[in-house]
């Protein structure tokens, strides 16, 4: 991967495999898709959340800010969301996936900045996209799981907003994880458990 070849590999991963058809959001019609430009981090650009909410409103939700994976540097705010949609889909849940500037152009922090500021604005307006702020969550997949911890760290250090649960599948936290061995203790307990 260069600098040269950086746009065309970003085309490739956003436009998809040729021949194979996106993935339909709308779920044949269950499902409301909906863009919004929202404020991003004071001084920086705004930012562009996808928002998926159950066509049938059947009250509050549970809401789930949702950060894509691609190395950081490809990917976008639609990719990876078929494991959520059955939760949107049974009208359990809305969920918000957040559009972060990539690297290798807009370095650290902002990334996790942008992802902040999407997780932000889902909480502060919780009540008009249906979602109950007691159940509000965050997800991120490869780079993205990593995005989402930083990011949770985030709402604690600046104690807002709460969050429900973290899930964080297959993070890579930082590009030195990949080459630094870190001793780590196992898992204790059955999931769902607290620890002792």
């Amino acid at each position: 991967m260069s600098d040269e070849t950086l746009p065309e590999i970003r085309r490739q991963v956003t436009e998809g495999l040729p021949g194979v058809e996106p993935e339909d959001l709308t779920a044949g019609g269950r499902v409301r898709v909906e863009e919004r430009q929202v404020p991003g981090p004071e001084g920086a650009p705004d930012i562009t959340l996808l928002i998926l909410s159950p066509v049938e409103d059947r009250g509050p939700k549970g809401g789930i800010v949702h950060i894509h994976g691609g190395g950081m540097i490809t990917g976008d705010r639609r990719a990876h969301l078929s494991h959520l949609l059955t939760h949107v889909i049974d009208g359990s849940a809305v969920v918000v996936s957040v559009e972060y500037r990539p690297a290798p152009e807009h370095p650290d922090p902002a990334p996790v900045e942008d992802c902040y500021a999407g997780l932000a604005w889902t909480a502060k307006n919780a009540a008009e996209l249906g979602i109950d702020p007691e159940r509000l969550m965050i997800t991120g997949i490869s780079a993205g799981g990593g995005l989402a911890a930083g990011t949770a760290l985030l709402a604690r250090d600046r104690a807002f907003p709460a969050l429900s649960h973290q899930v964080l599948i297959c993070p890579c936290p930082r590009p030195t994880s990949l080459s630094t061995r870190t001793p780590t203790a196992p898992a204790r307990g059955r999931l769902g458990e607290r620890g002792r």
